[in-house]
């Protein structure tokens, strides 16, 4: 009898084994026990979320309506820092991204002279992003908008016919103010891990302490990196 009940019990087991592991391997949102499968945007971005490093160069300008404060030709400088991405739902190929980015920017000017204006923030970007795919491996082009809030921490203006140079932050009317915000408008594009960016960056916040002659950040920038 008892073994019997020990061979049944033997057979039950294992005809309910690959159950319990097909179950094992399901994702369940929120406990409401209906099986959600992980997204796959360009890179496989399991649960929705992903990790990046982004490397690229900007091309600023400095617009003002001041004419010692605008920028006659736009200026080069360096871009890096970190992203974190999160899907905003399930079922929806729209992520929120944000992140930490050291970002150069500002512009140069030949009013009654040749002037340099160097303008570094650390900045944070809100980026959504929609998930385009394609047939490939991971490939997806991502158009997106957002805002992002910046602030100042370091560069100088540079007045190369005086051979004088002073720091673009503070209170002098020829200086600016540390805090900047803005718009971002772009494009990217991923093929697995590797990924791409275009990006206007259309400064919002009056960077100038003439609250007649306001200044403002513009530019394009180029953005390359991975995605984990």
């Amino acid at each position: 009898m008892k073994r019997r009940f020990l061979f049944t019990a033997i057979i039950m087991a294992a005809l309910a084994l690959p159950q319990v592991l097909q179950a094992q391997n399901r994702v369940y949102m929120y406990d409401t026990g209906h099986p959600a499968r992980p997204a796959r945007y360009g890179q496989n971005y399991y649960g929705g979320t992903y990790f990046g490093l982004r490397f690229g160069i900007n091309a600023a300008e400095v617009s003002s309506e001041a004419s010692y404060l605008e920028s006659s030709s736009p200026r080069g400088g360096l871009l890096a820092g970190i992203v974190l991405g999160q899907q905003l739902g399930p079922r929806i190929p729209v992520f929120l991204e944000t992140g930490l980015l050291y970002s150069e920017k500002g512009g140069k000017s030949d009013y009654g002279g040749d002037f340099s204006y160097n303008l570094n923030y650390l900045e944070v970007p809100f980026n959504f992003k929609y998930m385009i795919n394609f047939p490939g491996p991971g490939i997806s082009v991502q158009p997106f908008m957002g805002p992002y809030l910046a602030y100042g921490v370091g560069g100088y203006v540079k007045d190369f016919n005086a051979r004088q140079a002073y720091h673009s932050f503070g209170d002098a009317e020829d200086q600016f103010k540390r805090f900047d915000a803005g718009l971002k408008i772009g494009c990217g594009f991923s093929i697995q891990a590797f990924y791409a960016e275009l990006n206007l960056n259309v400064g919002l916040a009056n960077i100038g302490h003439d609250m007649f002659d306001e200044t403002h950040n513009r530019g394009v920038s180029l953005t390359v990196g991975v995605n984990f």
